[in-house]
């Protein structure tokens, strides 16, 4: 009787033991469905398409993991009292401000004169819209009187035929323009112009704007020069490279990679492509004089290294961004040192973003008081990190990434350098409409027309930094290229041109 009481009581046990193991793995399962979740938010916050940290969100993984375990052998809380939704009160409201620079087409709408017969107007009431007239081709006619002495004692006079950008083309600088801006800056194809054009009974074949592009950029190769010479001067350049593919004749089934490489000048506030068939080393040798001295800002790429070596009075600064990106690449499996490692990277953009209106003395100033420690932190962090982790392991990896590289990490925050970045956003945000535009016309058609390109993101990418609209300053600098000397282009750049607008302003004001 005793022994059949255990069994029973054994049995009992048993059941209970069962039911405690399936609750358990229900809730290791939904723990583990939470870090899922978490991982997730991070990737949303962190990842490449938003690199902006939120302190809390950090704050938050933190205090997370280090109450993983408490998780698994808690109770589960008793669910929340749901709160009576409080009513949607809408804030602001209305529609926008219409843009103060559109032109003004007034329409009235007048009361019958019959129905108004022995009235006064008292009032008006206006309402606006905005509205949109597609781009229309127009024929402009140049006429161009002769005259003539009666006695034919002298010889006729007439008013000379305006420059044109490609002469005897029939097209006008308006049109090269707009050809310019919808395959660079709006990244449409040709063909997709030729379509375009053709809605409005215009033939305009896509050689045929090929030709126009390439004649308005050796006009605006002087301007390209100007512009690297501005760079150059500055002393402080920021640098990246994408690629491109190239149909090459002597490859002729697939097409080649090739490279856009893009000099961001922060102090100038311009920006230079240049276009080579190579990655290599010899790009920077061929862009750079010998003679060149200053700072240069990169990623990790190891041709930069290789370049210092034959360049020994060229400082190299690193980029913060990418070791960020390295970091949170490696948070899922990191644990906590990663996360540290995060939030001091935080606070080291945090100091930045107040700083950022700042002269570059007081930059550098308040650096050196607040930047070293979080610098230090992240390298003592990185190593213990480093002294554990697998190398081929995102964790190994972004350690490695970064010691390999503290030398110019650190260099921003040095003294002297209050006018360096912390990062090479700045240059990457310029190759992004090389990026959009790879998408709609896939590649460059020919090796020798590369340099077209590059030259023409020159200068419109320049236009997008200092504020000038594309359209008009094309128009502007085109009309003066054509009629300009090898002794008298002057300067062309857009802020020139921006300047040359404020001037006009202030004198119509007078």
């Amino acid at each position: 009787m005793a022994l059949a009481g255990l069994e029973k009581i054994y049995s009992q046990l048993q059941g209970k033991y069962r039911l405690l193991e399936s609750d358990y793995q229900l809730l290791k399962m939904e723990n583990q469905q939470l870090k899922a979740k978490l991982a997730d938010l991070l990737r949303r916050l962190f990842g490449e398409k938003s690199e902006k940290m939120d302190p809390a969100q950090l704050q938050l993984l933190l205090e997370g993991m280090e109450a993983d375990e408490a998780l698994e052998t808690q109770e589960p809380p008793a669910p929340p009292k749901i709160a009576e939704p409080k009513p949607l009160v809408r804030r602001g409201g209305g529609r926008r401000p219409l843009p103060e620079n559109l032109p003004v087409e007034q329409v009235v709408i007048e009361v019958p004169e019959s129905e108004r017969v022995g009235m006064v107007k008292m009032r008006e009431e206006i309402t606006e819209e905005i509205d949109d007239r597609p781009s229309q081709f127009i024929r402009r006619r140049t006429v161009r009187p002769v005259y003539a002495s009666a006695g034919k004692d002298v010889a006729p006079v007439q008013a000379p035929a305006p420059k044109r950008v490609i002469p005897g083309s029939g097209v006008g600088t308006g049109l090269i323009a707009y050809v310019l801006v919808s395959r660079f800056c709006d990244h449409l194809p040709y063909y997709r112009l030729e379509q375009m054009a053709a809605r409005q009974g215009v033939t305009l074949d896509r050689q045929r704007l090929g030709a126009w592009a390439e004649h308005a950029a050796l006009l605006l190769k002087t301007i390209w020069l100007q512009l690297k010479a501005a760079c150059l001067y500055s002393n402080y350049l920021q640098i990246d490279e994408t690629m491109v593919r190239v149909m090459d004749p002597e490859r002729p089934k697939v097409p080649r990679p090739s490279w856009l490489w893009v000099y961001h000048a922060p102090k100038a506030n311009c920006v230079v492509f240049d276009f080579n068939l190579s990655r290599g080393q010899s790009s920077l040798d061929g862009f750079f004089t010998p003679e060149w001295s200053g700072v240069v800002q990169t990623d990790g790429y190891s041709v930069y290294p290789a370049f210092l070596k034959a360049h020994t009075h060229v400082e190299l600064i690193g980029c913060w961004a990418h070791v960020r990106r390295a970091w949170l690449n490696a948070i899922d499996n990191g644990g906590k040192p990663v996360a540290q490692i995060i939030a001091e990277i935080q606070k080291l953009y945090r100091i930045e973003e107040q700083i950022k209106n700042c002269s570059p003395e007081e930059r550098a100033q308040v650096r050196q008081a607040q930047s070293l420690l979080p610098l230090a932190t992240i390298n003592t962090l990185s190593k213990e990190v480093l002294a554990t982790a697998l190398p081929a392991s995102a964790v190994g990896k972004a350690a490695a990434y970064t010691l390999n590289r503290w030398a110019q990490l650190e260099g921003y925050a040095q003294p002297g350098h209050g006018h360096i970045h912390i990062d090479n956003n700045p240059v990457e945000r310029d190759l992004r409409p090389t990026a959009l535009g790879k998408k709609n016309w896939l590649f460059i058609g020919h090796p020798a027309a590369g340099w077209r390109s590059a030259v023409i993101y020159s200068v419109l990418g320049s236009c997008r930094l200092v504020g000038a609209n594309p359209f008009d300053y094309l128009v502007w600098a085109l009309n003066q290229l054509a009629s300009a000397t090898s002794t008298n282009v002057g300067a062309l750049l857009p802020s020139d041109y921006l300047a040359a607008v404020n001037a006009t302003a202030v004198k119509e004001q007078l």
